[in-house]
C-alpha cells in the first residue's frame, strides 16, 4: 500500500505543475487560484474528517502548529510557485523544486547540529551547479531578470517546504493524524493567499474559460485533496524523506507534459541542468533514499 501510495502521489504531482499553468494562462491570478485551491481542498478534508469523526475541531495547542505548517507548506511554498509559473516553463517549475530535500538535509544538520558529510557537500554542489545549468540559457540567449528571479523565488519556497516537512514530522508524532493536519495546514495556508491576493490582485472570475475552471476543479480534487493527502499518509507511515522522494520522479513526467502538451521548446542546457539537480539531490540524500525503502526507513527520524 505504501508503494502504491507513492507511485499515485508522484503521479498526481507530476501533473499539477502543468494544471496550475494552464490555470494560469486560462486567466486565474496566482495567489486567488492558489488561495481558492488550498482553502476550499482544507474546508473539505475538515468537513469529511468531523462528519466521519476521524478528528475534531483543533485544541489550543494544536492552533500553533497548524497555523505555522499551512503558512510555511501551503501558504509560502506554493504562493512562490504560482508567482514563478507566470514567467517560467511549469518543468523547470518541477525541477527547481526538488531542491526541497536539498534544504531538509540542510535543516536536519543544523538541528542536529552535525557535519555534512563530503559526500553530502558533493551533492550540495551539484545541486546548485545543476540550478545555474538550469537557469543559464536566459543569460546566454536574452538577460531576462524577472526570469531568473522566478527560478530564484521556486527555490526560496523550498526551504519553507522543507522546514514544514521536518515540523510536520514532530507534528504527527504528537499524534495528530496526517488527515487532520493536511486538512487544517491547507485551510490557514490557502486563507493566507486568499488575503494576499485581496490586497495585491485584482482578480475577475468573469475572465477564466473552461480550462481554467477545470484545472482548478482538478487541483482541488485530485491535486490537494488526493495528492496532499497521500503525501501526509506517508510522511506517518515511513519518514520526513521519503514522501519528498517524488521530486526525483514528477519532474521528468512534468518536463514531457511540457514538451508534449504545450509545445515548450526546452534548452538541451536546461535539460542538462535539470537532470544534475536531480543527481544532487539523489548523492546528497542516498543514504535516505536506500532506508526509505526498506524496512529500517521507519527508524529514520527527524
Amino acid at each position: 500500500m505504501v508503494l502504491l501510495g507513492y507511485f499515485a502521489m508522484c503521479l498526481i504531482f507530476g501533473t499539477t505543475f502543468l494544471a496550475i499553468k494552464i490555470g494560469l494562462q486560462a486567466g486565474w491570478t496566482p495567489y486567488f487560484s492558489a488561495g481558492f485551491r488550498f482553502f476550499l481542498a482544507g474546508f473539505l478534508v475538515i468537513v469529511y474528517g468531523l462528519v466521519t469523526k476521524q478528528f475534531s475541531f483543533p485544541t489550543k495547542k494544536q492552533l500553533v502548529p497548524f497555523l505555522l505548517t499551512g503558512l510555511c507548506m501551503t501558504g509560502m511554498t506554493f504562493g512562490t510557485l504560482y508567482w514563478a509559473e507566470q514567467y517560467i516553463p511549469s518543468s523547470f517549475a518541477a525541477l527547481l523544486s526538488a531542491t526541497g530535500p536539498l534544504f531538509v538535509t540542510l535543516l536536519h544538520a543544523k538541528i542536529e547540529k552535525s557535519k555534512i558529510t563530503n559526500v553530502q557537500l558533493v551533492g550540495l554542489g551539484l545541486g546548485f551547479l545543476g540550478i545555474v545549468l538550469l537557469t543559464s540559457p536566459s543569460l546566454s540567449v536574452q538577460f531576462h531578470l524577472v526570469w531568473l528571479l522566478a527560478c530564484a523565488i521556486v527555490v526560496i519556497g523550498e526551504s519553507f517546504y522543507a522546514f514544514a516537512t521536518v515540523y510536520s514530522k514532530r507534528v504527527l508524532k504528537q499524534g495528530v493524524s496526517s488527515l487532520m493536519l493536511n486538512g487544517y495546514q491547507m485551510l490557514v495556508g490557502g486563507l493566507a493567499l486568499l488575503v494576499v491576493s485581496f490586497f495585491a490582485e485584482k482578480p475577475a472570475l468573469s475572465a477564466v474559460n473552461g480550462s481554467g475552471w477545470f484545472s482548478l476543479l482538478y487541483l482541488v480534487i485530485i491535486g490537494s485533496v488526493v495528492g496532499h493527502g497521500l503525501y501526509y499518509w506517508l510522511l506517518q507511515k515511513t519518514n520526513p524523506s521519503f514522501p519528498a522522494t517524488w521530486l526525483y520522479v514528477s519532474p521528468f513526467l512534468s518536463l514531457v507534459l511540457d514538451i508534449v502538451v504545450q509545445g515548450e521548446k526546452i534548452h538541451l542546457l536546461s535539460i542538462l541542468g535539470g537532470i544534475v539537480i536531480l543527481t544532487g539531490v539523489y548523492v546528497m540524500n542516498q543514504h535516505i533514499v536506500r532506508s526509505a525503502f526498506s524496512k529500517k526507513g521507519k527508524g529514520v527520524v527527524y
